[in-house]
C-alpha cells in the first residue's frame, strides 16, 4: 500500500497512514480499540491483490487475511435478497463480535465503505468496549458479572456450508499467575480461590444473533438471563431505560445510561475504512431504507445514492500480534512486554519474547 496517502482516525486523533509507520497504527488500535483510515481509493478491479481493505489487512495482520472459509477472504456488506446473514440485510444489527462461533475468532476487522448514498438512511455504524463494559458491569452489579464468567454460552453457526458451535463465558478472567483460563478451569480455581472473580478480564464473548441453546442447569436459569439482560442495556441503546419503578437512578438505569454515554456512532463516508479490534470492540449497525430515487440535475439517477456498501476482510489476532510485537522487539526490546490486553484471553507477554 506504498502508493497510500490518507489520514487515521484514532477516535480522537488524526494522523497520515504510511506503511513504515505501521507501529505505531498498530498501537492506537490496540490502545483506543478501533481507527478510521480516510482518503481511501475505490477499488477499481476485483483482483485481491488491489482491494484497498485487503492490502491494509495484509499489511497490518502479517502478510494474510484470515477466516474467509464462510464469507471469503473478501466480503461486501450490503443489503440483498435472500441473505444468508443478518448483516446482508437493511435491518439493525446489535453490538457484537463476529464468528464467535470459532475457537478464535478474527482479531481486526477492517470495514471499507465505497458507497453510502444520499438517499441511505440512517445506516450508522456503532462501536463500544466491550472490555471496558464488563469492567463497569463488575463494579455496579458483582453478581450479575460472576454468572456471566460462571455460565458458558453457547456460539453457533448452522446453515448450508456451515456447522460450527463454541461453548466459552461471556466473560473470562485470568487463572492464578496471569495466564488465562474460562469456563470449567475457572470453576475448578474457584474451590481453592474464592477471590478469583476480581482477577483481570482478559476476553469478553458476545455475539446475539448467533446463540444457541443454553447449556447450564435449569436453577442457573433466571440469574443468568437476568445478568444477560444487564449486560445487554450496557452495550445496547437501542434497549430502552428501565421504567418498572420510575427511578432514574434505579440499577438497570445505570446499565442503560452506560451504553448511551459510551457508544460511538458514525455514518461512515465513502473513502472511510473502519478498523477495530473485533475480540475487543462490540460492533454493529442502524437499520437503514432508501428514499425515493433523486435525480441529478440532467435526469440520470445519481450512481451509489440508493446503496451502502462496505467491503470487509479479518486478520488473525496471532499474526497481527506477532507482527506487531516484532516490530517493537525491533526498535526496542523491552517494549513488547507493555503491550495492554487486547481481549484474546491472555493478560501478558511472557519476559522472553523481549530477548
Amino acid at each position: 500500500i506504498s502508493n497510500f496517502h490518507i489520514e487515521c482516525t484514532h477516535i480522537c486523533r488524526i494522523y497520515i497512514f504510511y506503511p513504515q509507520n505501521v507501529t505505531f497504527h498498530h498501537q492506537g488500535i490496540f490502545s483506543d480499540g478501533a481507527a478510521i483510515i480516510r482518503n481511501t481509493p475505490r477499488p477499481t478491479s476485483d483482483d485481491p491483490d488491489e482491494i484497498p481493505a485487503a492490502m491494509l489487512g495484509r499489511t497490518l495482520g502479517g502478510g494474510s487475511l484470515s477466516h474467509g472459509t464462510l464469507y471469503g477472504d473478501i466480503f461486501h456488506v450490503k443489503s440483498m435478497p435472500d441473505a444468508n446473514n443478518l448483516a446482508y440485510t437493511s435491518l439493525p444489527l446489535s453490538p457484537h463480535q463476529d464468528l464467535a462461533y470459532y475457537e478464535s475468532m478474527p482479531g481486526l476487522q477492517l470495514l471499507h465503505c465505497v458507497d453510502m448514498g444520499r438517499n441511505v438512511v440512517g445506516g450508522e455504524s456503532v462501536l463500544v468496549d466491550g472490555m471496558a463494559a464488563a469492567y463497569k458491569l463488575r463494579q455496579l452489579a458483582p453478581k450479575y458479572f460472576r454468572t456471566l464468567v460462571e455460565c458458558p454460552t453457547m456460539f453457533i453457526k448452522q446453515r448450508d456450508g456451515a456447522c460450527m458451535t463454541y461453548l466459552r463465558p461471556c466473560i473470562v478472567l485470568a487463572a492464578k499467575g496471569g495466564s488465562s483460563k474460562g469456563g470449567k478451569e475457572v470453576a475448578n480455581d474457584r474451590e481453592s480461590n474464592e477471590d478469583y472473580i476480581d482477577r483481570e478480564i482478559v476476553a469478553v464473548n458476545w455475539s446475539p444473533p448467533f446463540e444457541g441453546p443454553l447449556s447450564i442447569h435449569s436453577d442457573l436459569m433466571e440469574d443468568y438471563y437476568k445478568a444477560y439482560a444487564a449486560f445487554e442495556r450496557m452495550i445496547d441503546t437501542s434497549i430502552s431505560a428501565a421504567t418498572e419503578h420510575g427511578d432514574k437512578e434505579s440499577a438497570m438505569d445505570e446499565f442503560s445510561q452506560y451504553a448511551f454515554e459510551y457508544t460511538w456512532e458514525r455514518r461512515l463516508q465513502p473513502g472511510e475504512i473502519l478498523v477495530f479490534n473485533n475480540q475487543r470492540m462490540l460492533h454493529g449497525r442502524r437499520g437503514f431504507h432508501v428514499n425515493e430515487i433523486v435525480e441529478s440535475k440532467g435526469g440520470d439517477v445519481q450512481e451509489g445514492a440508493s446503496t451502502r456498501h462496505l467491503i470487509g476482510v479479518y486478520t488473525n489476532i496471532d499474526d497481527t500480534l506477532n507482527t506487531y510485537r516484532t516490530l517493537l522487539r525491533d526498535n526496542d526490546p523491552m517494549a513488547s512486554n507493555f503491550i495492554r490486553n487486547v481481549g484474546n484471553g491472555t493478560s501478558f507477554v511472557p519476559k522472553y519474547c523481549a530477548l
